[in-house]
């Protein structure tokens, strides 16, 4: 609506103020002009709020009692100001004294002006103002639309700065400036600071204030304390129209907040579920059952009862895994532990008790190789069924099958531990492994758990995953693997070492004997590898490689897995070198070039058949 400042800016009309009208009856709402004939009929009280008045000095010179009955009829019915029709801009001071009395504008209008073009002129600012508000209101319905867009807050706080030609300042539930438009008008807020302490408590609901020549406005911003307060200050008076459009604005306002708060629980009820999965695999990749048991009870109850577990690695694009993660936890429900792993970002790991180890009907891996059949870019490696407690070696070999399903057409593999080194071994030599680790295994029981598995986890991985998988510091895994290492003397530098150290740590682990150590052991692990049984394992591990593949894997080995000094042995260039270790790869379906724990089978086999030197850990 128009307001009585905006009809007096209009100067082809004239409307001047007499001087000493308080600024705020400038900003007294127009919504009608009319003309007041001493012979018209009185009107009623009240019915004039929001007109301007126009009155005739000479027609109310002439009447009687003239200008005390002009008095009574404007005020009486409540008339927003009176202009009287003036050459001269004179004024009766009789008048002009009731008039300031009652608190009612006195202005002048020249004779040359028609009231009927000032109302014609209030209908046009009238109608100016609707469908300006209409714009508004259209404006801020689409506001209401949740988007993928944010903040939406700070949006409609610049929207409201340019509209409203005002300074725009959110204050948060926290005190903070949450959005600001345009830029250091927070700067008028240190005057009103009470004030929005008393709003944000609940105490006020809104404030209406005045400072250093400033109209300011203080509207609390939702229900739950503490609240936010929108801030609006403008040179200018504050119109209905503007007020309501404050109130409209606080209150979308409000509801994004409440959207925004609703997405915040939502983001913080995952990252503490997704951290509690991450536990509960860390303390089961510690062989703490009892613990992840506990702490499992409430986000999967009964999920960890059983006693054997399988444990698969499901491979994607790390853009793709929140997604696929989502997916895996939908369909596979209170079956399966599904995990983001901590270590690789393309990486999910499913950990699916089971009644009992013997291979049978298995629901989540059909359910696991449905979801890899469906993208190209999906891999799956599974584990054999394992005690719950044995759950780090499970995910070692679900790694290792991980590396056998790239290369494989299904894109899935299964850990195959049959015919297996280590097994084979612990049926050969009874206790061979306890009697290699023997300098580790004396220790005192605390040290020799921690050291065993951080030994056995970097081996078949890095310092980095192990301390991510465990829960540990790199830094303190990083000093138990060179205390490890350096109580069995051995060199991890050296690709052969790694090789049986790796070998003995999983033979101790699957060994019924692990307590019957053996008196005294070789010197060298080529005399545990001589007999017919593990040739035979040998031949037929190495029966895919051609002579000129098997050759080049020889100075592999003695090289210490680089390729370079590889090709220079070979005389070759460095590309055909990595050339033949990927042909390599395909057929012993074991990764090489990134010298993984796929290649200590490799090591051992060719080191076996070329007569390499693996001298053992001294006991």
């Amino acid at each position: 609506m128009p307001s009585l400042e905006r009809l007096i800016e209009m100067v082809e009309f004239g409307l001047t103020e007499f001087p000493g009208t308080p600024p705020c009856a400038r900003a007294r709402v127009i919504t009608a002009v009319w003309p007041v004939h001493p012979n018209a009929r009185p009107q009623v009280r009240g019915s004039l709020t929001g007109t301007l008045a126009v009155a005739d000095l000479d027609d109310w010179a002439q009447a009687d009692p003239g200008f005390e009955r002009l008095v009574s009829r404007t005020a009486g019915a409540g008339a927003a100001a009176l202009a009287v029709v003036s050459t001269t801009g004179y004024a009766p001071t009789e008048l002009v004294n009731a008039m300031t009395k009652l608190r009612v504008p006195l202005l002048t209008l020249p004779a040359r002006t028609s009231w009927a073009d000032l109302a014609e002129a209030v209908t046009r600012e009238r109608m100016n103002n609707l469908h300006r508000a209409i714009e508004w209101r259209d404006w801020l319905l689409g506001q209401a639309r949740v988007t993928s867009e944010a903040p939406h807050a700070g949006r409609i706080v610049r929207w409201l700065a340019s509209e409203t030609s005002s300074r725009v300042v959110l204050v948060g539930r926290d005190g903070a400036l949450a959005a600001v438009a345009p830029q250091r008008s927070a700067d008028k807020l240190t005057a009103v600071a009470d004030k929005i302490t008393q709003i944000a408590a609940g105490a006020l609901q809104s404030a209406a204030l005045e400072h250093d020549g400033h109209q300011i406005r203080l509207v609390a911003v939702g229900s739950s304390q503490p609240r936010a307060v929108l801030a609006v200050a403008r040179e200018a008076p504050f119109d209905p129209g503007l007020t309501q459009i404050i109130n409209r604005a606080a209150d979308l306002i409000s509801l994004h907040l409440a959207v925004e708060d609703a997405d915040t629980d939502v983001h913080n009820h995952r990252a503490t579920a997704s951290a509690l999965r991450i536990a509960i695999l860390q303390l089961l990749m510690t062989g703490e059952v009892f613990k992840a048991q506990r702490t499992a009870a409430s986000l999967y109850p009964g999920l960890l009862d059983q006693d054997t577990a399988r444990v698969y690695l499901l491979e994607t694009r790390p853009s793709e895994r929140n997604h696929l993660d989502a997916e895996c936890r939908r369909t596979l429900g209170a079956r399966a532990l599904v995990v983001q792993c901590p270590v690789y970002d393309e990486h999910l790991i499913i950990v699916a008790p089971r009644s009992c180890p013997a291979e049978g009907e298995d629901e989540v891996g059909t359910t696991l190789t449905r979801l890899v059949a469906a993208q190209r870019h999906r891999y799956l490696g599974v584990s054999s069924t394992k005690p719950l407690a044995e759950t780090d070696q499970s995910y070692r070999h679900a790694l290792r099958a991980l590396a056998n399903a790239r290369l494989d057409s299904s894109r899935t593999a299964l850990y195959n531990e049959q015919r297996r080194l280590p097994e084979l071994l612990n049926r050969l030599h009874p206790g061979w492994a306890s009697a290699v680790l023997r300098p580790l295994l004396v220790q005192r029981a605390a040290d020799r758990d921690v050291l065993i598995q951080a030994l056995n986890l970097t081996l078949q991985s890095s310092v980095r995953a192990a301390a991510e998988l465990t829960g540990a510091h790199r830094n303190t895994v990083a000093n138990r693997v060179r205390s490890a290492a350096g109580i069995l003397g051995v060199d991890l530098d050296s690709i052969r070492d790694r090789a049986l150290t790796a070998v003995a740590l999983e033979a101790l682990i699957v060994d019924e004997c692990a307590g019957e150590t053996l008196d005294a052991g070789p010197a060298d692990l080529r005399e545990y590898l001589a007999g017919s049984d593990v040739r035979a394992w040998r031949d037929e591990f190495l029966h895919p490689l051609s002579g000129e593949l098997a050759c080049t894997l020889k100075e592999w080995v003695r090289a210490n897995g680089d390729t370079a000094r590889t090709a220079e042995a070979l005389g070759i260039h460095t590309q055909t070198a990595r050339k033949r270790l990927r042909q390599a790869t395909k057929h012993l379906q074991r990764d090489l070039l990134n010298q993984s724990a796929d290649a200590y089978d490799v090591v051992l086999a060719i080191s076996s058949r070329y007569n390499l030197p693996l001298p053992l850990p001294s006991s």
